[in-house]
């Protein structure tokens, strides 16, 4: 979360955020309403909301914690994957840098990167969360 907020703080006029957190079906949507969850809904402009059984994460494709998608206003996939280079890492990135190369509209090769987190859809591992960013 605290390299969304990063990467928010560099672009925030330039997108509308939104960031999901999956919810077990056998669990209340409250579950999900923790520290991270908390640290979400601190980000300045950014729409926190739960998903339950993990339903929106498989439209958007993410299997795993931590999976951003930047789309056109047209609603063209340009990013999926990935703002962290490892693990509970902090610090530049090349999924930081293609979003904000592609916001800045300058190419960039990178469409995808690699994500680090917690297993989204395994019925045995709760995860703290799903980042999703959407330009305006």
């Amino acid at each position: 979360m605290e390299e969304f907020n990063r990467l928010l703080a560099q672009c925030h006029e330039a997108v509308t955020a939104h960031v999901l957190f999956f919810v077990p079906e056998n669990k209340a949507d409250d579950w999900a309403e923790g520290a991270l969850w908390k640290s979400a809904k601190a980000i300045p402009g950014v729409v926190v909301d739960t998903d339950p059984a993990g339903r929106k994460a498989r439209l958007f494709g993410a299997e795993t914690s931590g999976y951003v998608v930047l789309y056109s206003p047209r609603g063209e996939l340009l990013f999926q994957g990935g703002i962290t280079a490892g693990r509970g890492h902090a610090g530049d990135n090349t999924g930081e840098s293609a979003i904000l190369s592609l916001l800045a509209s300058r190419d960039t090769q990178t469409r995808q990167s690699r994500v680090f987190g917690c297993n989204l859809l395994s019925p045995q591992a709760p995860s703290p969360g799903l980042t999703t960013a959407c330009t305006k």
